[in-house]
């Protein structure tokens, strides 16, 4: 379900119909998260079953604004050139080790601050 949205979609939904109970799904990705999204809201369960999501598109955004999604977290690309640059440059000029793993930060949305002036450079246009 990496790569279609509506496969994501039928796995929540077959989720959700095994495990009544169930507290919350993440879609790491953009269309696996679409995918969860739309699958929590198709069973009536926004609220119930909490949903997060990686990936800030416009779509995932309006559905946080209205309560369909919990939490989205978003990239940081130009952090995330710039340390590919950093660890580039010492590689090249000091030799340095590049760490096997290097973590970017990622902004967090919620309800309450997904209309801050700050947050809208990370949703994805």
């Amino acid at each position: 379900c990496l790569d279609v949205q509506e496969t994501a979609a039928a796995q929540v939904n077959a989720a959700l119909l095994k495990n009544p109970d169930l507290g919350g799904v993440f879609g790491v990705n953009v269309f696996s998260a679409q995918g969860a999204y739309q699958a929590v809201v198709s069973a009536g369960l926004e609220g119930a079953v909490k949903v997060a999501t990686w990936d800030a598109t416009e779509t995932l955004i309006e559905a946080l604004k209205r309560g369909e999604v919990d939490l989205i977290l978003a990239q940081m690309p130009a952090e995330m050139g710039a340390l590919c640059v950093e660890w580039g440059v010492k590689y090249l000029t000091e030799g340095a080790e590049i760490p096997k793993k290097v973590i970017p930060g990622f902004f967090v949305f919620t309800q309450e601050n997904v209309n801050d002036p700050e947050a809208q450079k990370y949703i994805y246009k």
